[in-house]
């Protein structure tokens, strides 16, 4: 194995075009001795004359000068010393072989390639000078007579040698300058290296430093980075029996329930699916104490083309915010209830008051005006306390077998009237469904809410449809009208809470955004789920889906 190393440096010396003049030496003198030797064979007589043998130690003495002398401690001309010196060993030995001038004179090509390499033009003017001297002028000097064909034949080898070595020359000035790009270029592409990791570095320092759950995927769903709140945030959403869940397994459900979030619904599911949303609330980790709400959302990526190359997932930990609101609605809902009961005395007695048949001039209009004004007030703590009522599920639901066709043939007859006077066909196709357990009001106020968007989002003239069926291994109910419609964006903050979209909000069509986000709450309580497709001018269609076996995936609210 040394010995395979040693040659192979060697040879590597031999054939590199600065340096190795000891190697180079010693590649031409064992290539001549070769050539010796072969000749030997035969014609032994040939090699002890007194040429050759001079040849053989001017070999000889430049092979010992190119080991023993430091060259590269020279100027680059001193090393030319050496490749001239072996011009002189060719034009000896090519005198002892006057009938095979050509062989010998092939060894030319080794200085020549050498002068070529270590000094360029310059090498290869001196080893063509050199070959002139050594053969050429010899060559002439013996001639009988001197012609053209002996001048073009002494001159052969010279400008043989010129031509191997200004193309010699020129392709190592060539390979020198595609070095430098190459070099440069590889500079370059270290430091863009450097400069990337630097940022990266950056980047990871940055996303780990903030407290909201970060996720970056490529277009395929794959996760390139997550920050540390994150990786947080991924085991309190990993199951205690799996250590290596996929999107599926995860523990993810929706707010106020324990039912599990479909794979196809949830945040970093729906960016995938190039989808771009905000505050998306969830609920992760086992129903417990310990479960989180957070407010997903997320943007899609696109490259300098335009093209999407993935999306950025942000979860936000809410519970904190939830928890105060629900303080808060807790506590407006007390006061409204305390604040109703006097009041609602208060205008008795002003009634009462009203009725006394000697009152003092003015004082009927007093009252009046008091008994105005606390009726108004009453019905602002009756609203807000209806509101909190509304919003609230925290009672649980109280579940009775019951046929959700019949409560849709209960809400569109009490809907009847309000579509008639709005000029709205409201044509109902509740066909019989099985009964299933239900909290029939819950249920009536999901399918009452939906009923009085499709009314006020529905202009004179157009048709809402309530259909119910059992499809799939579920009971559906359908609502669907032929309304204003909704854009993609505004769908997806539909089910949040105050949410309105932009054209109800300029349309001056009176609400509040929170029929549908209570709506929501409810149909998930009762273990199911709802949907909506629409199209702006082109209607919406919300779907409502009950599992019939829904023993075991109902749930009261939390």
């Amino acid at each position: 194995m040394d010995l395979a190393a040693s040659l192979t440096r060697r040879l590597a010396e031999v054939v590199t075009p600065r340096d190795g003049d000891a190697a180079k030496q010693l590649y031409f003198a064992l290539l001549l001795l070769g050539f010796t030797a072969v000749i030997a064979i035969s014609h032994l007589d040939v090699v002890l004359i007194g040429s050759y043998l001079a040849a053989l130690a001017v070999v000889t003495a430049a092979t010992v000068a190119a080991f023993a002398v430091p060259w590269t401690r020279l100027s680059p001309w001193w090393a030319a010393v050496i490749p001239l010196v072996d011009f002189v060993a060719i034009g000896l030995a090519r005198d002892a072989l006057r009938g095979s001038t050509t062989a010998i004179s092939l060894l030319a090509i080794i200085p020549t390639l050498w002068l070529a390499a270590r000094l360029r033009v310059s090498g290869t003017v001196l080893a063509t000078v050199a070959a002139t001297l050594v053969v050429t002028v010899p060559s002439l000097l013996r001639a009988d007579h001197i012609d053209s064909l002996t001048i073009a034949h002494s001159a052969l080898l010279p400008f043989t040698v010129l031509q191997i070595g200004l193309l010699a020359s020129g392709a190592l000035k060539l390979m020198e300058g595609q070095s430098r790009r190459m070099s440069a270029a590889l500079a370059e592409q270290e430091r863009l290296y450097e400069d990337m990791a630097t940022s990266e570095r950056l980047l990871e320092n940055v996303i780990d430093s903030i407290d909201v759950g970060i996720v970056v995927v490529d277009r395929d769903g794959h996760d390139q980075i997550m920050n540390r709140a994150q990786h947080v945030i991924h085991d309190l959403a990993t199951p205690p029996d799996d250590d290596d869940p996929d999107e599926s397994r995860l523990l993810l459900r929706y707010p106020g329930t324990t039912t599990p979030i479909p794979p196809e619904d949830r945040p970093v599911r729906r960016a995938v699916q190039q989808e771009t949303y905000r505050n998306y609330m969830v609920s992760i980790g086992p129903p417990g104490p310990t479960s989180r709400k957070f407010a997903a959302s997320a943007r899609q990526i696109l490259d300098r083309h335009g093209h999407r190359n993935g999306a950025v997932v942000v979860f936000s930990d809410v519970t904190s915010y939830v928890e105060a609101i629900r303080t808060q609605e807790r506590f407006v809902a007390a006061v409204s209830h305390e604040l109703r009961t006097p009041l609602t005395s208060v205008i008795g007695y002003l009634d009462l008051a009203r009725e006394e048949p000697d009152l003092p001039a003015g004082a009927a209009g007093y009252l009046e005006v008091a008994n105005r004004n606390a009726e108004q007030l009453l019905t602002l703590v009756s609203d807000l306390l209806a509101d909190q009522v509304l919003r609230s599920t925290d009672e649980g639901l109280r579940l009775r077998p019951r046929r959700v066709s019949e409560i849709a043939d209960e809400v569109a007859e009490s809907f009847a009237p309000q579509a008639a006077k709005a000029g709205i066909t409201l044509i109902r196709e509740t066909g019989e469904t099985p009964a299933i357990p239900l909290d029939a009001h819950r249920m009536t106020q999901a399918l009452d809410n939906l009923l009085s968007n499709a009314l006020k989002y529905t202009p004179r003239g157009g048709i809402i449809r309530l259909h119910t069926c059992v499809a799939g291994g579920a009971v559906e109910v359908n609502v669907i009208d032929t309304g204003i419609g909704m854009s993609d964006a505004e769908q997806t903050n539909l089910f949040t809470d105050y949410y309105r979209t932009e054209t109800a909000r300029t349309s001056g069509i009176d609400g509040h955004g929170i029929g549908l986000a209570l709506t929501r709450k409810l149909i998930l309580a009762h273990g199911g789920q709802i949907s909506v497709r629409s199209r702006p001018g082109q209607g919406s269609a919300f779907t409502i889906r009950l599992p019939l076996h829904a023993g075991d995936e109902v749930h009261p609210a939390s």
